[in-house]
């Protein structure tokens, strides 16, 4: 279990710097806001004249919005950084050029407190936005809030958790490169079997859990409009993937089990 832990770590993050950084930022992802930042001032430059004349409101944050995607170009973390999630700071995104959602996020929560709103992060579990003071921005997630953010820390609504978690994990599944999810069933599979294991069984196991993981990917590749067929999917393919390991690691039993009635 210990290695394949290690293994599913550092999958996830190959650079554990970074992961120490992500855990600490998580507590309070509001302290990256930063108004005041010499890395935002090239962008108020260029964002003031387009809101000349522009009533603020939601007007003003569509444009606020629109400029932030203009600026900052869709990344996964992974193909940004090399892990599977990571809160920068509004250095850290001007430094790379292209972020994904929690990233574009504090970059607009410090433009907008820099003109003037009250702006925190907000998430949904697979999505982070902007609340501000006159509305929400940077596309509001279309599932219930299971984070809010402030500056006193983070406020979580407990009763959506769990549901919103199990879409967002499985999203986590569909979205996270097929490789490196491919590595953590490889190193499982190999850790399990043992000499005098039956090849036909093990084949069987190795085709329920990625036959499992592949359907897993292709039902949960949107979590917010998520049909019940895709629900079904989702419990289907995680089903899959539990029943070839449950087997597998039966069948590694019974191995060490006879063995150690021969001897």
């Amino acid at each position: 279990m210990a290695v394949l832990a290690v293994t599913l770590f550092l999958v996830c993050y190959p650079y554990p710097l970074l992961y120490i950084r992500h855990a600490r930022r998580s507590r309070n992802p509001n302290a990256l806001i930063n108004p005041d930042s010499a890395a935002l001032q090239p962008m108020l430059e260029e964002l003031k004249p387009r809101l000349e004349g522009v009533s603020p409101g939601a007007e003003a944050l569509e444009v606020v919005e629109k400029f932030v995607y203009e600026k900052v170009p869709y990344a996964w973390d992974w193909d940004v950084w090399g892990v599977v999630d990571y809160l920068p700071t509004v250095e850290e995104v001007a430094a790379m050029g292209r972020e994904d959602c929690d990233g574009r996020a504090v970059v607009a929560a410090s433009l907008l407190r820099n003109l003037g709103y009250k702006a925190d992060l907000v998430s949904d579990g697979a999505h982070v936005w902007v609340k501000t003071d006159r509305g929400e921005t940077m596309s509001p997630g279309r599932m219930p809030k299971v984070k809010e953010i402030t500056d006193q820390g983070v406020r979580y609504h407990w009763g959506q958790y769990a549901v919103n978690m199990i879409r967002s994990a499985g999203y986590g599944v569909a979205v996270f490169p097929l490789s490196r999810e491919l590595i953590v069933l490889g190193v499982f599979s190999l850790l399990a079997m043992r000499s005098g294991m039956a090849r036909l069984g093990v084949i069987v196991c190795l085709v329920l859990m990625l036959d499992g993981l592949l359907i897993v990917r292709y039902a949960s590749a949107d979590p917010w409009h998520s049909p019940a067929l895709d629900v079904a999917n989702q419990w289907f393919g995680t089903a899959s993937m539990v029943l070839g390991a449950t087997i597998l690691h039966v069948m590694q039993w019974r191995s060490r089990h006879w063995v150690i009635r021969e001897l």
